[in-house]
């Protein structure tokens, strides 16, 4: 069964390429995250590849990318007669859990921080966690590092320090992933697509938004204002998945054998 194949996935498809091909071990992650982030979620062989070959995904593709994604300890398998299902094993599951907050928030990060601007040597910016780097020494952080030599409040931060925090590249990506998308939720409330069609363009957003968001280094998007492309882009890919909802794995798995 070709789950998911519509002529509206054809179109966003090609259009999303634009961003990068599509590498199918980080297919099976997307998907994974979405309607099997925890361990005891279990995925067939069979409906892998159903929810898979919209994307071009071949057999023998498929199974190179879950041997691999076995060898680097992200699924187990369990065999089931001569069938093999599959889950998150524990460093995929906290790994999921991690980049959740990234890929499905529906606020801009750095939010209720009182965010700090320091100055500092180039040695003392080496480890510092939940912050942003602008060159060598200027440091972007929700509390300021004792004794650093000069503090901004947020509101006080200057433009091109604004502007330093995301480079030309992530902006110029996230306006062709708004350009790919703009036309689509438009077109869903006009075309009568089934269920699996459905479930493979949700894969399909959510495979490249996650894919442009965890290439991003994670600047706090409140000191960018609601002006930028990344902040258009997430409010789009909300949208869309709020017209296309999670489907649940039961659903998936009966549709694929029906």
């Amino acid at each position: 069964m070709n789950m998911g194949a519509s002529h509206l996935f054809e179109t966003t498809f090609t259009a999303l390429q634009a961003q990068g091909p599509l590498k199918t071990w980080s297919l099976i992650v997307t998907i994974f995250g979405d309607i099997a982030p925890a361990k005891e979620d279990q995925i067939d062989s069979q409906l892998l590849a159903a929810l898979t070959a919209p994307f071009g995904v071949k057999p023998e593709a498929l199974r190179v990318a879950l041997h691999r994604l076995r060898k680097d300890g992200w699924l187990e398998a369990v065999k089931t007669g001569r069938r093999s299902s599959y889950h998150l094993s524990e460093t995929g599951e906290a790994l999921t859990r991690k980049a959740y907050a990234r890929i499905y928030r529906d606020v801009q990060s750095g939010q209720g921080a009182d965010w700090q601007i320091e100055l500092l040597e180039d040695a003392a910016a080496s480890g510092r966690a939940k912050s942003a780097l602008i060159g060598a020494n200027i440091l972007v952080s929700p509390a300021p590092a004792t004794g650093a030599p000069l503090c901004l409040a947020a509101v006080d931060v200057p433009e091109w320090m604004r502007t330093a925090l995301v480079s030309e590249a992530a902006l110029a990506e996230f306006s062709g992933y708004v350009a790919a998308l703009e036309g689509l939720s438009p077109a869903l409330a006009s075309e009568s697509l089934t269920e699996e069609a459905r479930a493979a363009l949700r894969f399909l957003v959510l495979h490249y938004w996650r894919r442009i968001v965890l290439r991003q280094p994670e600047a706090p998007e409140i000191l960018l204002g609601e002006d930028w492309s990344g902040d258009a882009a997430r409010r789009l890919t909300l949208k869309v998945f709020q017209d296309l909802p999670r489907p649940k794995l039961a659903d998936l798995a009966a549709l694929s054998i029906a």
